[in-house]
């Protein structure tokens, strides 16, 4: 950090993938969400991207420390559940598109962002009150500017039309004021801001004209105060601003029409109203538009009508003119995919954020992430762009950390991801698009979150190819069997498992206390070890166990089928491969060469004799735990993926070489895989798939890398 002026200038480092990686596609997260909390949406992407029909349409959201900005692909919408990867358009450098882009630029979690007017920039403040200014259209994404603005958390952020000025508004803590406005480059101050009951403020609007007005409202006083400026100071006194419209509680959301005319503001009263944009002025009221608390709302590009979302599941839209509701939407029926209806709200079903995205195409997002494409009837008249979707389109994903990873059967293209709440997510393993969520069975109408594993975090994946059965081990201590996208079965564990691997039938769960077999569901007794656990992996004919100790040694068992009662049989030790404790295992292929990993080196053994291929000291350029190891379809490249956010390539004939990714994905990878024979027709050999805890899954074509430094 460097201190000018009291401003915070800060480097752009670890702020985005670098631009020379091979990324080609990312699968996206979705928007973090806190029950009772709106979630912001923004998808005014300003000038540069919705100006042509090169940008894609942009919707941002924040997802924990980190800003997604995904791009929806309109003109090439599936009828099924998902929005189709883009590949037709340019990302914010003018580069190829991979989908859309992550910012880890903040070290605390984000709570609002908004594009300049331009599109040229995007601000973006997080829970520990510092507004951060970067560059959208810079591929690196360069910071122009960091302040610490509020003492509390940021709710809401809004730029001025002229792209010089940026009111926030937030939590001010022990300090004087929730909301202040100032110059987009510097942070000079440009008036006082009143402060709202017990300095908690939830929403702000920036007139976007002149004369140029600020509407900020309170988080429990239910009042909405106008400033009027530039030097901005509230305007009082003079019996036409109406400030006290809505019963109670909070202003969950204020929102400017385009030309400025009007504002609208929504709130825990369930009611909408309508201010003249330039006196603040009320014009109308318009109640019970929801049952529930609006948690947000949304003007179309036209300025004719207002989407609100609620509590209750449902999205509405309210003509601004005559205060009608001429369309609704229940999302949450949406969701479940069921015609006939439902008598109470779902959980996970709690609308929290709504927008409309370029060509004025209305989403809605729920307390359990998923992006929902709202379809609009003609009879409406929004736009021709908006009838583009004539049923209403889910866009699933993850909401947490991605724990586990795995393929489905070869030639499916099918990956499965699961997370640390317990959710299990179906992709495309050619387009990266997801299709959908794993359910429990009989719970599909009771539950949104599709929490698998209620709530705990998945720690293996494993997919029989003789079953064609999913496999997932979770800290709920149970281990459960899923078939396409239903949870059919389940096995209570005696301990809680922290690793799973699968040969053709036979699945080895690893648990704290020790090795629990399963094969046509017949489950064994507790194997009980002489050492606790730390990896396994099976061999693809289920003959070979190779199961890794704290003790830091290898231990190779020959599993027997018809010795029920003792299954294993020690026939080989490798003692001394390792400094610490071996954390991953990788077979090649050919099943001719074992690989391990620790918290720092990768070795390669022969199966044949056990001999050492490359040892400790070689290949030790990790700097923590390394998680998953993967072989390339021909067994000539071996991929590795740490905590240290980092993928390394490494080749047996070229020992001394190595190909380095660095931050691959923040928070570390926990899945890597080469798509090789999963794919249909047996291509991408080198196409990489990582997975990590920043609930990305990305795809890398390395084989121009690789021809580079190995051949």
């Amino acid at each position: 950090f460097f201190f000018i002026m009291g401003v915070e200038q800060v480097d752009a480092s670890n702020a985005c993938i670098p631009p020379t990686h091979p990324l080609t596609f990312q699968a996206l997260p979705l928007p973090t969400a806190s029950r009772g909390e709106t979630i912001f949406l923004d998808g005014e992407g300003g000038r540069l991207n919705d100006n042509d029909d090169k940008h894609a349409p942009l919707i941002m959201y924040a997802w924990g420390k980190l800003i997604v900005v995904r791009e929806i692909e309109l003109n090439n919408i599936q009828t099924t559940t998902t929005a189709c990867a883009s590949s037709s358009h340019v990302g914010p450098s003018g580069a190829p598109s991979t989908s859309g882009f992550v910012y880890r630029g903040h070290s605390a979690p984000v709570t609002a962002a908004k594009f300049s007017p331009a599109g040229t920039y995007v601000a973006s403040g997080d829970s520990k009150g510092k507004l951060r200014i970067w560059a959208w259209d810079h591929e690196e994404h360069l910071p122009k500017i960091e302040l610490q603005i509020l003492a509390g958390p940021i709710k809401d952020i809004s730029w001025d039309f002229e792209g010089k000025r940026i009111v926030v508004i937030g939590d001010g803590c022990q300090s004087p004021e929730n909301a202040k406005v100032v110059q987009w480059d510097t942070g000079v101050k440009c008036g006082e801001l009143s402060a709202h009951a017990r300095k908690k403020g939830s929403s702000c609007a920036f007139r976007p004209c002149r004369p140029m007005r600020i509407a900020t409202g309170g988080a429990e006083d239910a009042t909405v105060l106008f400033h009027k400026g530039p030097p901005f100071q509230r305007v009082v006194g003079d019996g036409i601003v109406s400030e006290k419209c809505h019963e109670r509680g909070a202003i969950h959301s204020l929102r400017y029409n385009k030309d400025g005319s009007v504002l609208a503001s929504a709130g825990t009263d369930g009611s909408v109203c309508f201010y003249d944009g330039k006196d603040m002025k009320l014009i109308k009221k318009v109640e019970k538009v929801h049952k529930s608390s609006i948690f947000s709302c949304a003007w179309n590009r036209n300025g004719t009508h207002v989407l609100t979302c609620g509590a209750d599941g449902f999205a509405r839209l309210v003509d601004a003119t005559s205060g009608e509701i001429v369309h609704e939407w229940d999302v949450a029926l949406a969701q479940l995919g069921d015609e006939n209806g439902r008598t109470k709200v779902p959980m996970g079903a709690m609308l929290l954020g709504c927008a409309f995205i370029k060509g004025d195409v209305p989403i809605a997002v729920g307390f359990n992430g998923q992006i929902v494409l709202l379809s609009v009837p003609s009879s409406i008249g929004l736009s021709s762009s908006a009838e583009v979707i004539d049923k209403s389109l889910v866009i699933t994903g993850h909401q947490a950390p991605i724990s586990a990873m795995t393929f489905g059967a070869p030639g499916a293209n099918i990956i499965y991801t699961a997370d640390t709440d317990g959710v299990i997510v179906e992709w495309d393993g050619l387009t990266g698009t997801p299709k959908g969520r794993v359910k429990n069975i009989g719970e599909e109408d009771l539950d949104l979150t599709g929490k698998v594993h209620a709530g705990a975090t998945i720690t293996s994946l494993a997919f029989s190819t003789e079953s064609s059965k999913l496999y997932s081990a979770g800290w709920d201590d149970f281990i459960r069997i899923s078939q396409g996208h239903n949870c059919v079965d389940k096995i209570k564990m005696e301990a809680q498992p922290n690793a799973m691997t699968c040969g053709t039938s036979l699945v080895v769960v690893m648990t704290v206390d020790g090795l629990v077999l399963v094969k046509d569901e017949a489950v064994s007794e507790l194997i009980r070890l002489p050492y606790t656990a730390t990896a396994v992996c099976i061999s693809k004919d289920d003959s070979m166990l190779y199961v890794s100790g704290d003790d830091c040694n290898i231990y190779i068992y020959t599993v027997s089928s018809s010795d029920s009662a003792n299954p294993l049989s020690e026939s080989h030790v490798i003692k001394g491969g390792h400094l610490k404790a071996v954390q991953s295992f990788a077979l090649s292929h050919d099943g001719t060469k074992l690989a391990a990993a620790d918290s720092r080196d990768v070795c390669v053994y022969s199966t044949s004799d056990y001999s050492t291929i490359i040892s400790k000291g070689r290949w030790c350029f990790h700097t923590q735990r390394i998680a998953c190891l993967t072989w390339s379809p021909d067994d000539s490249v071996l991929a590795s993926g740490g905590n240290d956010d980092d993928i390394f390539l490494w080749n047996i004939q070229k020992k001394m070489r190595r190909i380095h990714y660095r931050f691959a994905h923040r928070g570390g990878i926990t899945g890597l895989r080469f798509v090789g024979g999963n794919a249909t027709d047996g291509s991408s050999d080198m196409m990489l798939v990582s997975a990590g805890n920043d609930g990305c899954l990305n795809f890398w074509d390395v084989k121009e890398d690789v021809n580079k430094k190995f051949k």
